[in-house]
């Protein structure tokens, strides 16, 4: 039986990378993010369009089990978001519940 993983971020430069990764090893993947990698199609056999903020996107990514799971994903709003100083609260915040999400449907 082929083995399975979730890639939670899985449209970022790093979770790219890492569903082709496990791609070339054998895995069936399903991936995760806000938008489809920018320069490059992904190789993911499921890619899911959605905001892991929401307990129902983690509950729709999450409605099986998996062999591994890889939460990649956070607000990564843009430079000038991010660097702006006046968000990090927010970024801090939309982070935490991702993983708070993520943990609670495991």
């Amino acid at each position: 039986m082929k083995k399975t993983a979730l890639v939670l971020g899985g449209g970022g430069f790093i979770g790219h990378h890492l569903v082709s990764r496990l791609k070339h090893e054998g895995f069936w993947v399903r991936a995760v993010d806000l938008n489809f990698p920018a320069y490059e199609s992904t190789k993911a056999d499921d890619f899911m369009i959605g905001d892991l903020c929401e307990i129902s996107t983690c509950e729709r990514a999450i409605d099986q089990r998996f062999d591994e799971i890889y939460q990649l994903a956070a607000d990564m709003g843009g430079a000038g978001y991010i660097f702006s100083g006046q968000n990090d609260a927010q970024v801090m915040y939309n982070s935490a519940k991702i993983n708070l999400n993520v943990v609670q449907v495991c």
